[in-house]
């Protein structure tokens, strides 16, 4: 992880505060358990949870209001014109709870900020066309939270039962994986 780190900084392309952001969630990374070491029923949970993320980021697919919500607003929301959610501080949503559901999972740490991000737009992986990671590698908080905006979207949607349905799922599934690893 240290070499990362010194890698990013010597090549220059990310400010030292984006790599020491990363190099904090790469060894919150690094801290949790192993695979092999875990309860089989945390890592199953674990792995549901990595579903439950692709089938709800799938499910969002389109929505309109991410792509618009942050017009206007001030940085680090309003950086980019979507994704005003995602102008939080990274290690605020990169929990130690849901990087041990990441590891878990077998997912791999996410190993470099967005290429077209900046370090006034918020979360190390929001770039001007929104979040650089796989629906695996996101928090879950990140896809299931629902603002005002895309709320209102999908009361007008077919498929709003379905996302809630994800939704609520998603949520229960974590709360039971954060109960068991605690």
């Amino acid at each position: 992880m240290l070499v990362l780190v010194q890698h990013l900084l010597a090549g220059g392309r990310y400010g030292r505060a984006r790599t020491a952001e990363l190099g904090r969630l790469l060894a919150r990374y690094e801290a949790q358990p192993g695979r092999l070491f875990a309860d089989p029923c945390a890592r199953a949970l674990a792995e549901r949870i990595v579903h439950l993320k692709r089938e709800l980021s799938e499910a969002l697919a389109g929505a309109r209001a991410c792509a618009t919500c942050a017009g206007g607003c001030v940085a680090p929301s309003g950086y980019f014109e979507g994704g005003r959610c995602c102008g939080t501080a990274t290690l605020d949503v990169f929990t130690q709870p849901e990087v041990r559901a990441i590891k878990l999972a077998g997912v791999s740490p996410p190993s470099a900020p967005a290429e077209d991000g900046d370090e006034r737009a918020g979360c190390l992986f929001r770039g001007e066309r929104g979040c650089a990671l796989g629906p695996e590698s996101r928090p879950a908080r990140c896809l299931e939270y629902v603002c005002l905006e895309l709320r209102v979207e999908l009361e007008e949607d077919e498929r709003a039962d379905r996302i809630n349905a994800l939704r609520r799922e998603l949520s229960d599934t974590f709360a039971r994986f954060e109960a068991l690893t605690r």
